[in-house]
């Protein structure tokens, strides 16, 4: 490979998501292979304008990979591209002598990368952010940790959920798109999730949720809602950023079923940003590791600045800047992820189940009558088959039943009411 320089820079913006060190690393690791430095800005673009930067040697990057964070920070620091900023930023590049830059960051870092693009700088982009928004791409690192962390605290509120009865509305990241929301709550299998790609939130279609369910013996459920999910009034935000979505939704709901003499004990949670720096999955530190080995590549190479770099079909491919810069990837509600969160919505809703309960329910007289008159030993070791339950059992719960319909339970209890009512005076505890 061509060396046309022999020092190159980096730098990390935006939040925070886990394999941006594994990315550094493999920068560092490819650069050095080619006999090249890197320099690696601290606190995003800040950095750049102001200069500060650290050598990234051997034993700086030796296991980052492993960790969440960014050793280098990060920062949403806001260039002035009309104050001259491009031009002082080129001017430390220059009096360093660093010849190309990496950017690292989701969609606003794509933009700002495209600026410093126009403004003649060298630079390649990796695509980074949980929430998987970005457009020519097909998956960005980072996204496979959230979904993996938000679906198991997503599976524990579900233990918790059907233990108490209760319904819990969890709100998740991903800024204005849905994609979190979709792969977290199908991991997880969330009674509902609500992004914003739908279109606005229906109250009513909820009540109806728990209505039925309820109706079903399942009076409890979780539903997922993306931070930019709305009721088609606008975005609910919270000191400036999105959020705040689950705790409307749960005043609303609360509200509707009340109104409807729907019974609803509701919760609230936030995910929040527990998804953002945790231990990278082994598919974002090998993802990253690659997408590292590739900016090293694409920058040491003329004919790749300004691309984006990624991953298709085991092999690397670029994406220009400014075919992708400004844009967002939303869901596909065509697609298989979508058709499958669909079909998971559909299940949970226990329609199917509440159909099949009322044609039980109309039939019943016909099938006790069949079974009075064809009861007998085989029929009985049939229906425990079925059931999935020893004859023994099915056996002693008739017996049970007898007994209580006879009323030979209660005179077996000598006439001291309801078991438990009466505690024997040696067991009762002593001191008040």
């Amino acid at each position: 490979m061509s060396q046309p320089f022999d020092k190159i820079g980096v730098f990390v913006a935006g939040g925070p998501a886990a394999g941006i060190n594994g990315v550094i690393k493999g920068i560092v690791q490819e650069a050095d292979n080619q006999g090249v430095r890197v320099v690696g800005f601290l606190d995003g673009a800040q950095g750049l304008l102001e200069g500060r930067f650290v050598h990234l040697t051997r034993q700086m990057v030796e296991d980052i990979h492993i960790l969440g964070g960014s050793v280098l920070g990060t920062s949403r620091y806001k260039i002035d591209p009309a104050g001259g900023d491009i031009e002082r930023i080129c001017a430390n590049l220059r009096h360093e002598g660093i010849d190309g830059l990496v950017s690292i960051g989701g969609e606003g870092t794509l933009q700002l990368a495209d600026r410093l693009r126009c403004g003649g700088i060298r630079i390649v982009h990796v695509p980074k952010t949980i929430d998987n928004d970005i457009d020519g791409v097909a998956q960005t690192f980072g996204f496979d940790t959230a979904v993996h962390e938000a679906s198991r605290m997503l599976t524990a509120i579900k233990m918790d959920a059907q233990a108490g009865d209760n319904w819990f509305i969890v709100e998740i990241m991903g800024r204005y798109t849905g994609h979190l929301a979709l792969e977290a709550g199908l991991a997880a299998g969330c009674t509902r999730v609500l992004i914003p790609e739908e279109g606005e939130i229906r109250v009513d279609e909820l009540v109806e949720l728990v209505r039925t369910r309820a109706r079903c013996g399942h009076p409890w459920g979780v539903i997922l809602v993306a931070e930019s999910a709305n009721f088609g009034q606008g975005y609910i935000t919270r000191y400036g950023r999105l959020g705040g979505i689950s705790d409307e939704l749960a005043v609303r709901l609360e509200q509707a079923c009340k109104e409807q003499g729907v019974a609803c004990k509701v919760r609230t949670s936030n995910l929040g940003y527990f998804l953002r720096c945790a231990e990278p999955t082994g598919f974002d530190r090998s993802y990253a590791a690659k997408l590292g080995l590739g900016a090293a590549r694409f920058i040491l190479d003329p004919a790749r600045s300004g691309e984006m770099v990624t991953v298709a079909d085991d092999h690397f491919a670029g994406v220009p800047m400014a075919q992708v810069a400004g844009k967002v990837k939303k869901v596909d509600l065509k697609g298989i992820r979508f058709q499958a969160l669909s079909a998971t919505a559909a299940y949970e809703s226990a329609r199917a189940d509440l159909q099949e309960h009322e044609r039980a329910w109309q039939e019943a007289p016909r099938t006790l009558g069949w079974l009075d008159r064809h009861a007998d030993v085989e029929t009985v070791k049939n229906l425990a088959m079925r059931l999935g339950v020893p004859v023994e059992t099915l056996l002693e719960v008739l017996r049970d039943l007898e007994r209580v319909e006879t009323g030979e339970a209660e005179a077996a209890g000598g006439g001291c009411g309801v078991a438990g009512d009466s505690v024997p005076e040696s067991a009762s505890p002593s001191g008040g």
